[in-house]
């Protein structure tokens, strides 16, 4: 069997193209779609997509750089709290020592007015 060419706009090529192992994909087809990306650039469509592009881009980069502000500061109000929740059980463990001290020095001083004050004086 003979090799057959098509006649192009640009030119005669061979039937078959060399052919890429991966997916079958003829390589020289990918070549010219590479060619006309670069090319679209320079119109004005072009230049508004790569402008729009670039400006996705960049809030990507904000969004993760927010992000990442964002859990460091969650992390340090949450170890505040925990910090705050902690003195606030000390606050409330010293109220209820000084609540427990000051009736004892009260049941102190009863004892102490009911001792006859010779016994208090000779001890």
């Amino acid at each position: 069997m003979a090799t057959q060419t098509r006649t192009t706009a640009k030119g005669s090529r061979a039937a078959r193209g060399a052919k890429s192992p991966a997916r079958g994909k003829n390589t020289t087809s990918r070549a010219k779609a590479n060619s006309q990306a670069k090319r679209t650039t320079v119109t004005p469509a072009g230049r508004s997509l790569d402008h729009a592009q670039q400006a996705l881009e960049q809030a990507a980069k904000t969004e993760k750089a927010l992000r990442a502000s964002l859990k460091k500061h969650s992390e340090e109000v949450s170890s505040a709290r925990d910090d705050l929740d902690r003195r606030d059980r000390d606050l409330k463990t010293m109220k209820s020592q000084l609540k427990t001290a000051k009736k004892s020095r009260k049941r102190a001083t009863k004892k102490l007015r009911h001792i006859p004050k010779s016994a208090a004086t000779t001890g």
